[in-house]
């Protein structure tokens, strides 16, 4: 083994097994999102996706903040203009499919927690047996729209507020198309649905 190469435990066939490609994808990640990511998300993207070896990235994020290209402030990570540089500068020596698993990936999960802000969701477990999950859309301190289901069991409460969270506003415009008389605002996506 090279000075160079990475620890492969973990990585998925056609991942990242090269110590510089890794950093060379941290910043092409932080540089893409647009946005400060956290611990977690990177981890959750590029470890999700077995993209590169979970001690490998923790020692990429270390040295790349050492370095200053990228910085680190309570576990939020934000890429350095230097940072941007060497993304701009050497992503073409990263394979295609490496980068746009990452950053689907990421994309992905940016988009569920913003989902997850929007479409708050509570499961509570009942004396009688099951699960209350609460389910609310609401702007600022207003509440747009709010209901309880009774479930049977948590595996099923916790599937119910999945969809919840990915399907909100989705679920939001059916009622209120059905309550409201206009199918036109629930069609689009029943028909969506029917075709899976």
């Amino acid at each position: 083994m090279n000075d160079n190469t990475a620890f492969s435990a973990g990585v998925r066939f056609g991942g990242l097994t090269d110590r510089t490609e890794i950093k060379i994808l941290v910043c092409y990640l932080l540089t893409n999102a647009k946005q400060p990511l956290t611990s977690q998300q990177i981890i959750d993207t590029l470890i999700g996706q077995q993209l590169v070896n979970y001690f490998e990235l923790q020692d990429a994020l270390s040295h790349l903040a050492s370095q200053n290209i990228i910085t680190e402030e309570y576990g939020v990570y934000s890429i350095t203009e230097e940072g941007k540089d060497i993304s701009r500068q050497l992503e073409k020596a990263l394979p295609f499919s490496v980068k746009e698993r990452a950053y689907k990936a990421v994309i992905e999960i940016l988009q569920y927690e913003s989902l997850k802000r929007q479409n708050k969701t509570a499961i509570t477990p009942l004396e009688n047996g099951g699960y209350n999950l609460n389910c609310t859309i609401s702007d600022n301190d207003f509440t747009l729209f709010s209901f309880n289901l009774h479930m049977p069991d948590e595996k099923s409460a916790k599937l119910a507020e999945e969809n919840f969270i990915k399907y909100g506003q989705d679920i939001f415009k059916c009622v209120l198309g059905i309550t409201t008389e206009n199918p036109a605002m629930y069609k689009d996506f029943l028909e969506k649905f029917g075709r899976q």
